[in-house]
């Protein structure tokens, strides 16, 4: 739940992701936001898989993957400008569910949420894909759940986002309450049941 920002493509020429990178980095620098290279080998075979490790899961083997890895500020979650030596554009959990078979390459998009950063991070992310599709990306695909790549306007960003916190709010409030009754000793399945029972009584 919250305001994202899906979009795909293809790089116009594979030729150009090294500078590509390099000005990413450099835009990255000037905002004040991280960010990291990929640079896997597109000559050997692609092998990645999710890998569990006490400290959380983790990307294993070879995605064949080359690009860079951008975080902005404010709890928005890392962008993803990473290619594969056709030039199509990648998230790298993406690659490791195709190369899972869990998902379809033409279903997958490069997703970020921002619902958690600010109107003006999603407004510059969004400035930043309209960049790269005009000077490296002309096919991409951009879907907007702000609408600010459509409209321009910062304000129905803030808006979705303040309607989504609201939302987030008042089932916070609901789940933590008596409302939903005493859960001990439901299953996980059972509890499901009363919060989507919940959903319907209050018009969700």
């Amino acid at each position: 739940m919250g305001v994202t920002i899906h979009y795909r493509g293809r790089l116009n020429d594979v030729g150009q992701l090294a500078r590509l990178c390099d000005e990413l980095t450099d835009i990255a620098a000037a905002l004040g936001w991280e960010s990291t290279r990929l640079d896997d080998d597109w000559g050997q075979p692609c092998d990645a898989r999710l890998q569990a490790t006490p400290a959380g899961a983790t990307i294993g083997g070879n995605l064949g993957l080359k690009g860079i890895m951008i975080v902005p500020g404010g709890k928005v979650e890392p962008l993803s400008f990473c290619f594969d030596r056709e030039g199509n554009l990648w998230c790298p959990v993406t690659m490791v569910l195709v190369l899972e078979g869990t998902l379809k390459p033409e279903e997958a998009w490069v997703s970020v949420k921002t619902q958690f950063g600010s109107p003006q991070i999603h407004a510059w992310i969004i400035g930043l894909l309209k960049y790269l599709k005009k000077r490296y990306i002309s096919d991409l695909e951009v879907s907007d759940e702000g609408e600010y790549w459509e409209t321009g306007d910062i304000r129905k960003v803030q808006e979705k986002m303040d309607l989504i916190d609201r939302k987030i709010g008042e089932l916070s409030r609901e789940l933590s309450s008596c409302r939903l009754g005493d859960v001990s000793g439901l299953s996980a399945e059972e509890i499901a049941s009363k919060i989507e029972e919940w959903f319907l009584e209050n018009g969700h």
